[in-house]
């Protein structure tokens, strides 16, 4: 029997390789969504891309995916069963082009004789289920009957092995291909761009849209915002690294959340894992978004200090025209003081330096973690988003503060819902900016 050879992805890219320029050229190269090529790259390590191949055809992959900036290895394959399942490769469906040209050993096998056998069925994967080819290589979800194949596998005992396709009934009626549950899903092929202006009306659109997420699965994003604040306000009791780890765990939920709306907005059902997605597979880029945070946040502190420290003399010259020296001065006095032009500007500059910094991080993380983009470029695109549509962030302001006031009335239950419901806003909000 000829040793066969599969391609597995190291989950690095070649030193000078960007994500934001990889991904565009492994879709076109493999014929494949942007989308697709984006969880190939924020997957992680040790992803078989391709298998089943000769040694020459394993060499060719090898070349090409180089080439385009991934970091790959050949393995050889162990010999496996003859009935055995065959799992789908991640670039099965997408040959090089230099292979369409003519038939290779490859394409003679059952892979081949599937894809003809089950043209028009779906470019998917096939479900262990219901042995529909429509399983989506991005969410493993199968279009068809909506079973996570990955969850099927497992609670079957079959660890990775899916059962023989169910016999094909010929008087069977044709099923149609399932729709994508909701509008923003009909964007799935949209490309990221630069940040774009959309209508004022939008921020009241992006809490329509995040109501059509939040009522489907209302249970499970309760469960992951009370989970997000229990996590972050236990690391922030820890003495001394506290408010450090917050910082830098923060960016990490915040983004797997995002991460979740954005498969669930694609079709997939959002789980309580996601919380955990940006750890998992952005750990790095995501603390270190953390981090540059915090040392703005650090930079704004030490200007306000010493804006204060330089009105400290106009401090002593207004107690002084009080006739009171600043140890007894009176708490009227004292007021009438603070609330003085001189000592508002200080306050006044903390505040116009905080709202830029705030639109920087409000979608560095989304940025990091869903298009791949650099941390600093990610701060730069999230203050421009921002900039370029004041008007529907005001409206959203507006909403979300008669949101939070209704939510408060019942004993503030009505947040559990209200909460969750603004931050899946926020995802529609970077969707229509970044991907519409």
């Amino acid at each position: 029997m000829e040793t066969l050879y599969r391609i597995v992805f190291s989950g690095q890219l070649a030193p000078g390789k960007r994500p934001q320029d990889v991904i565009p050229a492994l879709a076109a190269k493999f014929r494949m969504r942007q989308e697709q090529a984006r969880t190939i790259l924020l997957k992680g390590t040790d992803q078989t891309l391709k298998q089943n191949l000769t040694a020459a055809k394993a060499e060719r992959y090898d070349q090409a995916l180089t080439e385009l900036g991934l970091v790959v290895r050949i393995e050889a394959q162990e010999p496996e069963p003859e009935n055995s399942f065959d799992q789908p490769s991640v670039l099965r469906a997408y040959p090089l082009e230099s292979e369409s040209a003519e038939p290779s050993p490859e394409s003679s096998a059952p892979v081949a004789s599937q894809a003809a056998a089950h043209a028009g069925e779906g470019s998917g994967s096939r479900c262990p289920k219901c042995g529909a080819y429509e399983v989506s290589a991005l969410t493993g979800v199968c279009q068809a009957c909506g079973v996570v194949v990955e969850r099927y596998l497992e609670n079957h005992g079959l660890n990775g092995e899916a059962p023989p396709p169910p016999p094909t009934n010929p008087y069977a009626p044709p099923r149609a291909r399932s729709a994508p549950p909701r509008s923003l899903a009909t964007a799935s092929a949209d490309t990221f761009h630069e940040p774009s202006a959309v209508p004022a009306g939008r921020g009241f659109g992006w809490i329509a849209d995040a109501w059509g997420l939040f009522k489907a699965q209302p249970f499970v994003w309760i469960g992951a915002l009370l989970l997000f604040y229990l996590i972050v306000i236990l690391v922030s009791l820890v003495p001394l690294v506290g408010s450090l780890a917050t910082t830098l765990l923060g960016p990490m939920l915040s983004a797997g959340l995002m991460m979740g709306a954005h498969a669930q907005a694609q079709g997939a059902r959002f789980e309580l894992s996601h919380l955990f997605a940006g750890i998992s597979t952005r750990a790095g880029p995501l603390a270190l978004v953390g981090l540059v945070y915090l040392l703005l946040m650090a930079i704004l502190t030490v200007v306000i200090i010493v804006l204060m420290m330089l009105m400290a003399p106009a401090l002593l010259g207004l107690s002084a025209m009080s006739g009171q020296s600043p140890e007894t001065l009176d708490p009227a006095a004292m007021q009438q003081i603070m609330t003085s032009p001189v000592m508002l500007l200080p306050v006044l500059i903390g505040v116009a330096l905080g709202i830029p910094l705030a639109m920087a991080m409000m979608f560095a993380p989304a940025l990091v973690a869903i298009d791949g983009v650099g941390v600093l470029s990610a701060f730069w695109l999230s203050l421009r988003g921002c900039l370029k549509n004041i008007l529907p962030f005001l409206l959203y302001g507006i909403a979300a503060l008669g949101l939070f006031i209704l939510g408060m009335i019942p004993l503030g239950l009505g947040l559990l819902v209200v909460l969750p419901l603004l931050f899946i806003a926020l995802y529609s909000a970077y969707r229509d900016i970044y991907h519409a």
